[in-house]
């Protein structure tokens, strides 16, 4: 096993505990299963570009752990008065683009590859 990978698998773990805490703290409601859903996209979409690119994989997964630390800190602690609902939308916004731009780019390395 490459460094590169036990890298990837400890970050990965990090983030789906920091997901599985930033669900819990909320209560569980159909915007919890939601938000939940959208973690599990990014932590899905963050492997499969694992299987084609592990350098590319560990430093998206390492943005992806920064960016949801302050957000999911900000809905964890932050979220009186309404404030809640702007950090879930970002933390919704976010993970969602972010993995499906992360999908598309697996796609397409992955169709180089094929290709040659």
């Amino acid at each position: 096993m490459k460094l590169t990978d036990k890298r990837f698998r400890i970050v990965w773990l990090v983030l789906l505990i920091l997901a599985i805490v930033s669900c819990l703290a909320e209560g569980w409601s159909e915007d919890t299963a939601l938000l939940g859903a959208t973690y599990a996209l990014s932590l899905l979409s963050a492997w499969l570009c694992h299987r084609v690119r592990p350098r590319a994989a560990l430093g998206n997964l390492i943005v992806m752990f920064v960016y949801n630390a302050v957000l999911s800190y900000n809905l964890v602690f932050n979220s009186r008065y309404g404030a809640g609902l702007t950090w879930w939308f970002f933390i919704l916004l976010l993970n969602t683009i972010y993995s499906i731009g992360l999908l598309i780019y697996t796609s397409i390395i992955r169709f180089i590859k094929i290709n040659h």
